[in-house]
């Protein structure tokens, strides 16, 4: 049986291969260069958000055609980390976010392998990977991508896709029989208002941190089983795009909720400014008081130009868990993000 090294090497080759076997219609390379500080009232200064270090990467995109079209799209991102609360031999990590390919037989039937979203929730189709405010997804599930593979394609009135993936998020691993479905039906992505409804179960391998290589600290050696279903909508109009998504479902014998709202609004004048809003609750256990984890966040972005971004992101705990037994946390960060060609 293969290691689990030997399956990452194989994913990531096939996920680039193609530019050495396909005749391509278009590839684009980009840089990225994140840099991130911030200062919490509980741990002081900090070089981390959920989601996002201080790191430099690159993405690659490609497309693949022949005389009957498109048939083949890869992507590979990848980002050198460093967390400076963390000493040095542990402060430096590689982070795999895309390292997928998706082969076309028809706009109605696409199969992808590789490294992914899971097919719930508004996250496959919002773009978080940059920003500090993110969706419900490390909550629903603790990470937001995921190895396996999935079918999805279009319809004249809807989209679908189904996801089966080991249920390890960013490193590959399997413990405990580890494995997580997913499935998400929503309005075409064309329309200016979109929903969904999608739908996951799986036994969850529990880890913190967004590291691949080094494998991220995994909290426990048993799977959390995880039943969900939920709703999500976006809806564009004018100025101002409103987001929005519920949860609900079991984390073992647990019930839990969750809900996300969020308005975005960018300056018709100046379209470099925008403002996002947002207001989350994830609600750990259903039958006790006092057991979510709700935060108000508001962040602030300028386009310096279209390849850096500066971003300001204030985020204020509403409640903890009584289990913490700690007040209620206030963080800001300053980021700098620069994507570019």
């Amino acid at each position: 049986m293969r290691s689990n090294k030997q399956i990452l090497a194989l994913a990531i080759m096939f996920a680039i291969s193609g530019s050495a076997t396909a005749w391509a219609s278009d590839f684009l390379f980009y840089k990225e260069v994140n840099g991130l500080v911030g200062h919490s009232r509980q741990k002081g200064w900090i070089g981390e958000s959920e989601t996002l270090s201080n790191s430099v990467g690159f993405e690659h995109y490609g497309k693949f055609s022949s005389q009957y079209g498109d048939y083949l799209t890869t992507d590979i991102q990848v980002r050198a980390a460093y967390n400076a609360n963390e000493k040095f031999k542990n402060a430096v990590s590689c982070e795999i976010h895309n390292a997928w390919a998706e082969y076309r037989f028809s706009p109605e039937l696409k199969i992808k392998g590789g490294h992914f979203d899971p097919a719930f929730g508004l996250e496959p189709i919002v773009d978080t990977h940059s920003t500090i405010l993110q969706t419900l997804m490390m909550r629903d599930i603790g990470f937001k991508k995921d190895w396996g593979g999935s079918l999805r394609g279009s319809m004249a009135s809807f989209d679908y896709e189904a996801a089966i993936q080991i249920g390890s998020g960013m490193s590959i691993r399997r413990e405990d029989s580890s494995y997580l479905a997913t499935g998400r039906i929503g309005t075409t992505w064309t329309n200016n208002f979109q929903y969904g409804i999608s739908a996951l179960v799986g036994n969850v391998i529990q880890s913190m941190g967004m590291s691949t290589f080094p494998h991220n600290h995994l909290l426990s050696k048993e799977t959390m089983f995880k039943e969900r279903v939920g709703l999500d909508c976006q809806y564009l109009w004018n100025s101002f795009l409103f987001k929005g998504e519920a949860a609900y479902g079991r984390n073992e014998k647990k019930n839990v909720i969750g809900y996300m709202l969020e308005a975005d609004y960018t300056a018709p004048v100046s379209q470099n400014w925008s403002v996002e809003t947002q207001v989350m609750s994830f609600v750990n256990d259903m039958k006790k008081s006092r057991t979510d984890d709700s935060t108000f966040s508001m962040s602030l972005t300028y386009k310096l130009d279209p390849k850096i971004t500066l971003r300001v992101a204030f985020i204020q705990d509403l409640n903890m868990y009584t289990t913490y037994n700690k007040p209620r946390d206030t963080k800001l960060y300053l980021q700098v993000y620069y994507f570019g060609t």
